[in-house]
């Protein structure tokens, strides 16, 4: 089994999201993979729990504002346009938009970005206001360009 895929198991499994999940985008450097589950997190635990399997996964996390995660954002365009879908250029506050555009229709998004010794991991979940279910779960697989580190 590919490392990645190991990963966003583990990542879907912690969640309780593994059933329904699938890959929006797969190829050998990196994994997207979106699920849902009708099992909520209260919210003032969701960023708790991020950091939880964060460190289940060795994980070390990168600040949402570090310039790190630019240079993430670059290597993961850049992994996608490997693949056969065709994506537009991402920008370095994508989260920041993401997060407000699901706040607005009345979600409550939590993300965090991880590095592992040769891949970084964006774990993103979201949910309504109010606690109802479902929870979105994504998490992105991006194999690093600096796998020394």
């Amino acid at each position: 089994m590919k490392k990645q895929y190991e990963i966003a198991g583990k990542v879907m499994g912690f969640f309780d999201s593994f059933k329904g999940s699938r890959p929006a985008i797969d190829n050998a450097r990196i994994l997207i993979v979106r699920s849902r589950t009708m099992k909520t997190i209260p919210i003032d635990q969701m960023e708790d729990k991020l950091l939880e399997i964060g460190n289940e996964l060795g994980g070390v996390e990168i600040p949402a504002t570090s310039d790190k995660i630019e240079e993430i954002l670059k290597s993961g365009d850049k992994h996608i346009k490997e693949s056969e879908i065709t994506a537009g250029e991402i920008d370095n506050k994508g989260f920041s938009r993401m997060k407000n555009e699901l706040e607005s229709m009345g979600l409550v998004v939590a993300y965090k970005v991880f590095e592992l010794p040769s891949f970084d991991v964006i774990i993103a979940i979201w949910e309504d206001k109010n606690n109802l279910p479902p929870l979105y779960v994504e998490v992105t697989v991006s194999e690093r360009e600096d796998k020394n580190d």
